[in-house]
Parts: structure tokens; C-alpha cells; sequence
């Protein structure tokens, strides 16, 4: 098993349900699920406090300056919005594993599944 394949066991606990070879099909299908209001709604609060956090004011700057402080602050910006946001993702990925379960049942791995 690979550190990637640990991560995301990790990230995405529901994917232990998943047999091997359907794991990223079930990925794919799962980041495809719409995004529920909760989550909309966290990912915008979650863009809107980047965008505040992240304002400057670029009056008597240069164009070298205004260059500068456009990629510090997009250096800046992106983590911040990674750490923000991330919840929301991971929670509508993990909701479209749940349905990709269900819908699937023969992806399922039998070890880590009740009998029906």
C-alpha cells in the first residue's frame, strides 16, 4: 500500500469499503455528487474570508511592487483557502463515497461490510 493509498484511507475512511480495483472509479464518482447547501455555503464563507484576509491597497506602489504584493499575496491566499475550505470538500467527497456505496454494491469489499 502506498502513502497516497494511506492518505486517502485516512482522508476518506468510507473508501475501506471499497474494493481495490474500484477505488478510484468511486473517487471520481464521488467527487461528481452534487454539492449540498451546507457545503456551498461553507465554501463561499470559506472564499470570502480568504478574499478579505487577503486585500491590500496598492496606492503609491510601482508596477514592480504591485506585482510583488499580487504574488505574495497568491502565495498566501492558496494555502489559507486549502485550510478553509478543505472541510466542505472532504465532507461532499465522503457523502458521494456513502452514495457510490450504495449504488454499488457489487464494489463493495466484503470484508469490511455487513451482510444485507
Amino acid at each position: 500500500m502506498t502513502v497516497k493509498d494511506k492518505f486517502e484511507l485516512w482522508l476518506y475512511p468510507e473508501l475501506g469499503r471499497v474494493r481495490v480495483p474500484a477505488r478510484a472509479q468511486a473517487l471520481r464518482e464521488a467527487t461528481k455528487a452534487p454539492f449540498d447547501l451546507f457545503e456551498l455555503i461553507g465554501l463561499a464563507f470559506a472564499l470570502a474570508m480568504v478574499v478579505s484576509i487577503t486585500r491590500y491597497s496598492s496606492l503609491g506602489f510601482g508596477m514592480a511592487q504591485r506585482f510583488g504584493e499580487i504574488f505574495a499575496n497568491f502565495v498566501f491566499a492558496i494555502p489559507l483557502l486549502l485550510l478553509l475550505g478543505a472541510p466542505f470538500y472532504i465532507r461532499h467527497t465522503r457523502r458521494g463515497l456513502r452514495k457510490f456505496i450504495e449504488d454499488h454494491p457489487y464494489d463493495r469489499d466484503s470484508n469490511h461490510d455487513s451482510p444485507p
